[in-house]
């Protein structure tokens, strides 16, 4: 890209090359992945793996597909309410590449990191479950009492 004019800052306009060849910002779309593959499973794709942590003692990776930091941090902090959890962490490799990796250790034999990771989001899913019908309930009742169940 050329610049016609500089202004105070070094930025300058459009020329009339940039017209003719593609902008740097047209280009950049161009590359962006879909938005729907970042969040959307195949009909073949695995969401859950688990890999052993062979480097320590009852440990291991979940690695979850097309999950965040929203997922990572909630299951991390449900993982470390228990006593049976020694260590818990979640790690995403790249922005890009749409894994989160949550790695579990437990404290004895009597728990496997795969289990204390499953009874986190059975007790994750009971939760929100509880909070979708507390929600539910109360808006009902708010709709019942006005004809704008957002007027305050």
């Amino acid at each position: 890209l050329t610049s016609s004019s500089a202004g105070p800052h070094g930025r300058g306009g459009r020329s009339s090359s940039c017209r003719s060849t593609p902008c740097l910002a047209a280009m950049v779309f161009e590359n962006a992945q879909d938005r729907k593959d970042t969040w959307l499973m195949d009909d073949d794709e695995v969401k859950i793996t688990y890999e052993t942590f062979e480097k320590a003692q009852n440990c291991g990776t979940a690695i979850i597909k097309k999950e965040d930091h929203t997922v990572g941090n909630l299951v991390r902090q449900q993982l470390l309410n228990y006593s049976d959890v020694r260590f818990a962490a979640y790690q995403i490799p790249h922005p890009l590449d749409h894994r989160l990796f949550v790695r579990v250790q437990t404290a004895d034999d009597t728990s496997t990191p795969m289990t204390a990771l499953q009874r986190s989001l059975e007790d994750l899913h009971d939760e929100f479950s509880h909070l979708e019908d507390e929600f539910n309930k109360e808006l009902n009742s708010h709709m019942q009492q006005s004809s704008d169940p957002f007027s305050g």
